[in-house]
């Protein structure tokens, strides 16, 4: 059975919205029509809390059964997509699993002219359908939450009920058929939910009859009491908490109840699973938390006689936080390093801070919220008139207006120059060092559209024209670093210019053409000719990765492909995922992919394309992957930072805070150390092993 979508792309409910899979993997969403952003609103993150509480306490949730112990929540990701699903997992006494999806929504109106409504529909409907086996067998539950006041749902609610007391869609027929059996808004609501599974799969009228009353019979209602004058939900939340905390007290079981609430805030916004562990790490400390089953001292393992010499640990070795420091939001850059000196954009702020220690050295307002351009021992950023200032790193003084102007966002350094676009005066170069401006480009009518790329002796620009147009062309210059001299110019047509980087060889565009197809081209570097150019089966997921002789690109679907740089020819093309939104990092041992779903490293081989390992993780990566020492570093959005030995393939995963994805960009890292903004508003240095 498949089913097609009247409204934007196929989705699964919670299990496929940030939800967890089989896999573990999250998938694509919707938004919940009453949240706010963030951690989500009050409703939330105390429903939140109540699915905490079941889980610190081992007790069952409802909906999951009274024989099932809950093991690990999965709460939606805010990068996908505002809090609105939850899923719990559990454990059977016959040990098997049992998952139940939680779609959350306040009032939802359950007709087909609502958006949000067929949605909703339609993600439970994919989840029955593909989950069938499960849900049948009872170890995949569907549930739908809600506040007790909406209508509309204490409807669904009836007809569940009705569906699932009926052992077959004809005794489900022969039950509507009588009499009284229903009430006339209820067998209205049916009418509404047919039509709108109608709309939602390809067969005739009848068979839609047919799948609505299968999910009817497999769904089930969840009242969310947490609001107003009935906070029940709280109130029972408290009283099992009280197991867990000093002298058992309603007190400290209520502050608990509000730290559960603060937790959600912080594991929603970056899709977390939480299990048991966890939860108990992110608690420890609080003086409302005192678990008694937690091991103490007296009970621990007794030592090794002191005659017999211990083995050195195996376990690996984990990065050990130096110094954290406070940013201004949780939306700041990720940091440069120069000259001892950490340097971030948060906002329209540019803050320094010393490597060593993490204190702050200054705070300047300006920069445009772009990307610091740091070089020679400055911070280079353009000021109200459109002048390119420096400003020293260890004072944060502020130098006189340079010879030359630069709008933030169109800069780049490269061995000791800065290249420096403004719309009225085109390219600039600027050594540093002698504080000289080389050579300006006035642009031809054409201004600087991204930060220019440097390589080789050469720096590369995308031109185009101040209002371009739809179908408007863009072009790909070349100029001599030093002396600004013109090499070659590249018209790119009527396609658009979606991604492009420069290699020792070639220089590579992804471009867009005007029959809505996707290619990438390749140029030479030296002439600018064109040497090659192959269509693409889906959207690039970044700029292409130059790596030796080779071009290396992931697609959005998933897709991993490598192409000779200069005779084009493709040397693989493999499924790595099913989707990635990263770069590859191409290394000696191998172009690793580091996957958003599901969330797992893939490491190729580079000459085949082979696999030739994989390690899954527990969330879903959204930055690519980086060597530091001797180890791949990466973090996915739940704030784990996991690191692979290339040689011996062991994995080492440690929590930490989920660095900032809306700054963009990857975590300095600096000798052994990695500086990192995350998104709880801190800069944070950590010693990698």
């Amino acid at each position: 059975m498949s089913y097609r979508r009247s409204i934007g792309a196929p989705a699964a409910l919670p299990v496929q919205r940030g939800a967890l899979q089989q896999d573990g993997s999250p998938g694509p969403a919707g938004a919940s029509p009453y949240s706010t952003g963030g951690g989500g609103t009050i409703l939330e993150q105390r429903y939140g809390a109540v699915l905490l509480s079941h889980l610190l306490t081992g007790t069952p949730v409802p909906g999951l059964g009274d024989a099932v112990t809950p093991t690990r929540i999965r709460f939606q990701a805010r990068s996908v997509s505002r809090v609105d699903d939850i899923v719990v997992v559990g454990t059977a006494p016959n040990k098997t699993e049992v998952v139940l999806s939680i779609g959350v929504r306040r009032r939802p109106k359950l007709v087909p002219s609502e958006a949000d409504s067929v949605k909703l529909i339609a993600d439970f409907l994919h989840v029955a359908c593909t989950r069938r086996a499960l849900v049948d067998s009872g170890r995949w539950k569907l549930a739908l939450a809600v506040v007790p006041s909406c209508v509309p749902a204490q409807q669904l609610k009836a007809l569940a009920e009705m569906a699932s007391a009926s052992g077959s869609w004809t005794e489900f027929q022969d039950r509507l058929r009588r009499p009284g059996s229903l009430q006339t808004a209820v067998r209205n609501r049916l009418t509404q939910l047919e039509a709108i599974v109608a709309s939602l799969i390809p067969e005739p009228s009848a068979q839609a009859a047919r799948e609505t009353w299968r999910l009817l019979s497999v769904l089930r209602l969840t009242e969310m009491r947490l609001e107003g004058a009935d906070c029940t939900d709280r109130t029972y939340s408290v009283e099992r908490l009280r197991d867990v905390t000093p002298q058992r007290s309603n007190d400290a079981a209520h502050a608990l109840f509000a730290h559960l609430a603060e937790q959600v805030g912080a594991y929603a916004p970056g899709g977390a699973v939480v299990d048991l562990s966890r939860l108990h790490a992110d608690l420890q400390g609080l003086d409302c938390f005192a678990p008694a089953y937690l091991p103490s001292p007296a009970t621990a393992a007794p030592a090794r006689p002191a005659t017999r010499t211990s083995r050195p640990s195996r376990r690996p070795a984990r990065a050990k936080l130096r110094w954290k420091a406070r940013l201004l939001s949780g939306t700041a850059r990720q940091p440069q390093v120069d000259d001892g000196t950490v340097v971030v954009v948060d906002g329209c702020w540019t803050l320094a801070f010393d490597v060593d220690s993490g204190d702050q050295r200054w705070g300047k307002k300006g920069g445009g919220g772009h990307r610091a351009v740091v070089a020679g021992r400055a911070c280079f950023a353009s000021d109200p008139l459109g002048h390119a200032r420096a400003r020293d790193l260890h004072t944060g003084q502020r130098s006189a207006p340079l010879r030359l102007r630069m709008q933030d966002g169109l800069a780049a350094v490269s061995d000791g120059v800065l290249f420096a676009a403004h719309p009225a005066t085109g390219l600039s170069a600027y050594d540093v060092a002698s504080k000289a401006v080389l050579w300006s480009y006035a642009g031809d009518r054409l201004q600087v559209a991204a930060a220019p790329q440097a390589h080789g002796g050469t720096v590369f620009a995308l031109l185009q024209a101040p209002s371009a147009a739809a179908g408007e062309q863009q072009v790909l210059a070349a100029f001599e670093v030093r002396s600004g001299r013109t090499v070659w110019c590249w018209p790119s047509g009527s396609c658009a210019i979606a991604h492009w980087s420069a290699g020792d060889q070639v220089l590579t565009a992804v471009v867009d053409t005007p029959d809505h197809k996707r290619e990438i081209v390749a140029l030479d570097r030296i002439s600018g000719g064109l040497l090659w150019r192959h269509e693409l089966t889906g959207e690039a997921a970044a700029a292409p990765v130059h790596a030796g002789t080779a071009v290396h690109l992931t697609t959005r679907s998933g897709r991993a492909l490598a192409w000779d740089a200069q005779g084009g020819r493709l040397r693989w093309d493999v499924q790595a995922s099913r989707s990635i939104t990263t770069a590859p990092l191409v290394t000696d041992d191998g172009v690793c992919i580091a996957s958003f779903a599901p969330g797992r490293l893939v490491v190729l081989d580079p000459s085949s394309g082979g696999e030739l390992w994989r390690k899954s993780v527990s969330g879903a990566f959204t930055a690519a992957p980086f060597v530091a020492g001797n180890r791949i570093w990466a973090a996915d959005r739940t704030g784990v930072l996991h690191s692979w030995d290339p040689g011996t393939r062991r994995t080492l995963a440690q929590q930490l805070e989920r660095w900032s994805e809306e700054g963009g960009g990857q975590p300095a890292v600096e000798g052994h150390t990695m500086f990192v903004s995350t998104c709880s508003g801190w800069l944070q240095a950590w010693e990698l092993p």
